[in-house]
């Protein structure tokens, strides 16, 4: 096995064992798209592991190093890179021209945790979400291929409706983290304080906060959906999937009250499966 075809292969082992949702969409892509998002997806997940499972200067060390791993990527003697990641990712940016301002911006907006802030309007935690999920819906859509260069701004959309549904469903872990993200002047509007976050504790203020988030993130759901007309034909599966599962997750966390501190909410296998249907791209539409 030669050194790409190797990294490609370490790549879509971390993807496959990380447990994602993404992977089941991942697998509807042609082989060489797949592996492309393989090798950005793990890269990605190098990037979140360094912030979520370190704290002080060893996080800092270990984002520094995934860092590195993508500028190996861009460098001349790529293929001699010292990690499977960036050898993957070396021919990945090679084959898709994939976007070197957006592996920054994500590795900035993972800097944004290091050191837990807390976001004062929307507009300060949309930048953040523009960082961290945004710029991934650059690259997906740029190796998935698009007919109009619409299709950046609306991958960011998603990118930013993604990005709100994983701070609903993840705002205890956080909170366990001392991370509270949701915006003070919505707190302030609805009763809540950054404290009562952190503490973990539902209320009914908090669940009328967090049903005023999941309506932000259904607009900008509504917002992205044109996405799926731009795209290459055969990336449109793949895209429906990921977009449904999140959609799904959503409309599960509303469906129970946003009790989201008892219970992880999840999408099955099988519930991802009958998301290829049409009656659900019809509800959206």
């Amino acid at each position: 096995m030669d050194r790409i075809a190797d990294a490609y292969h370490v790549c879509s082992e971390r993807v496959k064992h990380a447990g994602s949702s993404f992977y089941y969409g991942m697998r509807l892509l042609p082989t060489d798209k797949r592996l492309a998002i393989y090798a950005v997806y793990a890269w990605s997940r190098i990037c979140d592991d360094a912030v979520d499972d370190y704290s002080g200067s060893e996080a800092q060390q270990h984002l520094s190093a995934a860092e590195m791993l993508y500028q190996a990527a861009y460098a001349e003697q790529w293929r001699q890179a010292a990690h499977p990641v960036s050898i993957a990712l070396g021919d990945a940016i090679r084959r898709y021209h994939l976007s070197r301002d957006a592996f920054a911006a994500l590795v900035a907006g993972m800097q944004m945790d290091l050191a837990p802030r807390l976001y004062q309007t929307f507009a300060d935690l949309e930048q953040y979400c523009l960082k961290v999920a945004g710029a991934i819906g650059t690259l997906c859509v740029e190796v998935f291929g698009f007919t109009d260069d619409r299709a950046r701004e609306l991958a960011a959309k998603l990118g930013v409706a993604l990005q709100l549904t994983n701070i609903i469903r993840d705002i205890k872990e956080d909170a366990q983290r001392g991370r509270c993200y949701l915006p003070l002047e919505d707190l302030d509007r609805h009763g809540v304080t950054a404290n009562d976050i952190l503490q973990a504790h539902s209320s009914p203020e908090l669940i009328r906060l967090l049903t005023f988030e999941a309506q932000r993130a259904k607009r900008y759901y509504q917002e992205a959906v044109g996405l799926v007309d731009l795209v290459d034909a055969d990336s449109v599966r793949c895209l429906k999937l990921l977009y449904g599962i999140y959609y799904l997750l959503l409309q599960k966390m509303e469906d129970m009250g946003f009790d989201v501190w008892s219970t992880r909410v999840q999408v099955s296998r099988r519930e991802a499966l009958k998301l290829m249907g049409g009656t659900f791209w019809q509800a959206i539409g």
